[in-house]
């Protein structure tokens, strides 16, 4: 991994622990059974709604940058509500 994709990693990274933790403590010991899931979906709908809007709605190019298979990416956007061309 160069250098680039290292620091932009790490800043993704520190990010979502700063995130989770103010979601956490904004929870005030209530808890959640299903953290894993609400944060993994936000996540992935937040990354093919940023994607899609990069690549101009561009099913395919998103699919590809992705990495995921482009039937795939179309259940998902389905599934999220999201709009594409």
């Amino acid at each position: 991994m160069d250098k680039t994709k290292k620091v932009a990693t790490t800043s993704l990274s520190r990010t979502i622990k700063n995130e989770t933790l103010t979601y956490i403590s904004k929870m005030n010991g209530q808890g959640v059974s299903n953290l894993h899931h609400v944060f993994i979906s936000e996540v992935e709908k937040s990354l093919i709604s940023a994607v899609l809007n990069h690549l101009g709605g561009n099913v395919t190019k998103t699919a590809s940058y992705l990495g995921i298979n482009r039937g795939t990416l179309i259940k998902r956007i389905k599934d999220y509500g999201l709009a594409y061309k």
